[in-house]
């Protein structure tokens, strides 16, 4: 099928959850429900798990299409 790009889905969604569990340590170290509460550290958490679920769904569409063309 394709094993390459089955390999970094794996690899990402296990990155995925740990940053999803770095948000959620931070919103309770830092008691923030809503939004980054002015805490830089959180904030900057927030937009990498943002980022990643913006941004790895296109390149692994990308990587399947290149390699199902071989």
């Amino acid at each position: 099928m394709l094993p390459i790009t089955s390999l970094f889905a794996g690899v990402f969604a296990l990155y995925f959850v740990n940053l999803a569990f770095t948000v959620i340590r931070l919103r309770r170290a830092n008691k923030v429900a809503l939004g980054a509460g002015g805490v830089a550290e959180l904030e900057g958490a927030i937009r990498a798990h943002g980022n990643f679920a913006e941004y790895v769904p296109m390149g692994l569409l990308l990587l399947g299409l290149f390699e199902a063309q071989g």
